[in-house]
């Protein structure tokens, strides 16, 4: 069937070469085809030689452990967070910050104004809608307790300060003493959920109370200046308004939480920023770093050890290295992306000493692999390589994460060694450096075998498609070298047609000229000889032009022979 289709196609392509008026074109656009898929050909050659079972297991050893070493210093040096680092930087108790919220001259300045205004006669209970006299105890209340703005995670994620909150203009309202002692350092909707229950329990507490005076020992004057003062200080506490609360509160939330809002997403922009620039200028340096000692290392093999070979070495260790920029872009931009989802779950991940770095590195494999699948050069690729090349990509991620558990593991165990508690800047104590040591080496040699069997399953595959591509272009070249050669023999039948035809035609017109002109000279010679004195004497001119006329009847006889 392959061939009967290869006849029909021959005849096809025949028949419209026979009816085409353009072969010079259509030869010279074979040229081209076949010279493009030529070297298609020879590149597909060059790609198949470069493939190859990886390198020695020793060299992909070394370079997993370097990789997940410097991997993980970068997700040290990142791994707090902005409430770790708040923390870390504040550690006061509760009590000494409301001591210090209470002393701050915010709170100070408020509370002097307030007074200012229940002597003018101008205060306005906020919680009750009722006017303030000059002999009411009025208090400054913080609408969002003091308790709740320090536990707000929120905040020292935004790294805000209990008392700049506490203490803003919104958050500080005048309202009676007995309510504001009532309401504590409760929410506002902790309050009001419990209203009703704590009214009845506050009338039961002040009739009792009552009921005490009066079996007392006080004069009757005394007892009812005592249950006044009782009355006065229930009446105060049901007096507060739910409504004016809750918009109260409302109000304060709304301005404290834009501020919270505000602060943190600056505060992520910035370290999300330091981030990026501490992974990128720790993976450019390891990156010299190897350079250097790889090329330190071909100078030390080579048999020319001359100051000029050393050179030659360091720029191409430089050369190297500069070729590698945007694999430190890229890793910068992957921490960007990894601290800003971190800080979203802050509150969570800061519970937790390591989870920073886990879905650091979790985001970092992903982009990886979103990025190895969406780029144009593997969209033909087959499934099989792209599963296997997503796969060490994965792979890579989970040695990654179990680095990160072995490290803490060794630092724990590294910790009870005295000296293995100092403190090194920005890397932490010797005991968590060991610990990442040891953790690199470890999982990095797993890793490697992975990677080795990975991609030696890859470099099969891709040998094989490579030969599968090579024979297929192969077939393509063999048949645009076919149709060429179609296209030169008709092209040949052609010319050969033509040039009969042209032969044919300018046969045609000799003869034609050829008989004009004998005709002539025969009008010519007849006339001549009918004229009596060319008649009668015969000069050597006349013999001249018979010659002539000879010569020419025998070129006219050559020429009908030849048309023949």
């Amino acid at each position: 069937m392959a061939k009967e289709n290869a006849v029909l196609s021959e005849e096809t392509l025949e028949e419209e070469l026979t009816e085409s008026f353009d072969l010079n074109g259509l030869e010279e656009k074979l040229q081209n085809e076949l010279g493009k898929e030529l070297s298609d050909l020879e590149f597909l050659k060059e790609e198949k030689d470069k493939i190859g079972n990886p390198d020695a297991l020793g060299k992909v050893v070394m370079d997993e452990v370097w990789r997940q070493f410097t991997n993980q210093v970068g997700l040290e040096v990142t791994n707090e967070t902005l409430i770790q680092k708040y923390d870390r930087e504040h550690p006061e108790t509760y009590e000494e910050v409301g001591k210090t919220v209470m002393q701050d001259q915010k709170y100070k300045n408020a509370n002097k104004a307030m007074k200012e205004k229940q002597k003018a006669g101008n205060l306005k209970d906020e919680y009750t809608g009722m006017d303030l006299g000059q002999n009411d105890s009025a208090n400054l209340d913080h609408v969002v307790a003091r308790k709740e703005l320090y536990e707000n995670k929120r905040r020292r994620q935004a790294n805000i300060q209990t008392e700049d909150l506490a203490n803003k203009d919104e958050n500080l309202k005048p309202t009676n003493e007995s309510l504001n002692k009532s309401k504590n350092a409760k929410s506002m909707d902790d309050y009001l959920s419990t209203q009703e229950e704590r009214k009845k329990r506050l009338i039961e507490q002040n009739e009792k109370a009552n009921k005490k005076i009066d079996e007392s020992n006080m004069s009757d004057l005394e007892k009812q200046k005592a249950k006044e003062k009782n009355n006065k200080r229930l009446q105060d506490k049901l007096d507060a308004d739910a409504e004016l609360m809750k918009k109260a509160d409302k109000e304060v939330r709304k301005a404290i939480n834009k501020d919270i809002y505000k602060g943190v997403t600056k505060e992520t922009a910035k370290k999300a920023g330091k981030d990026a620039l501490k992974v990128m200028a720790i993976q450019a340096l390891s990156s010299m770093l190897k350079e250097i000692i790889n090329a330190l290392v071909r100078f030390f093999k080579s048999t020319t050890k001359s100051f000029k070979t050393f050179l030659n070495e360091m720029k191409k260790a430089v050369k190297n290295f500069f070729s590698k920029i945007s694999n430190f872009l890229q890793a910068g931009a992957n921490s960007v992306v990894g601290t800003i989802v971190t800080e979203i779950f802050g509150p969570v991940v800061s519970m937790f000493k390591k989870l920073a770095s886990f879905i650091k590195q979790g985001i970092s494999s992903f982009i990886e692999a979103i990025q190895y699948l969406t780029n144009k050069e593997n969209a033909n690729k087959p499934f099989s390589i792209k599963v296997l090349e997503v796969g060490k990509i994965i792979s890579a991620g989970i040695m990654a994460g179990g680095a990160l558990v072995l490290g803490e593991v060794f630092e724990k165990l590294l910790m009870s060694v005295p000296f293995m508690a100092i403190e090194i800047p920005l890397f932490g104590t010797l005991a968590n450096i060991f610990g990442i040591f040891f953790a690199a080496i470890l999982c990095g040699v797993v890793g490697a075998i992975i990677m080795n069997l990975l991609d030696k399953a890859i470099a099969n595959k891709s040998r094989k498609l490579a030969t599968d591509n090579q024979v297929i272009k192969g077939n393509e070249v063999l048949s645009t070298q076919h149709k060429i050669k179609i296209v030169n023999e008709v092209q040949l039948e052609n010319d050969k047609a033509n040039a009969q035809t042209n032969i044919s035609g300018r046969h045609q017109e000799a003869g034609e000229i050829m008989r004009d002109s004998f005709g002539n000279i025969m009008e010519n010679f007849v006339s001549d000889f009918s004229d009596s004195e060319r008649a009668i004497v015969i000069d050597e001119e006349d013999i001249k032009t018979t010659s002539e006329i000879d010569r020419v009847s025998d070129d006219l006889d050559d020429l009908l022979k030849s048309l023949d």
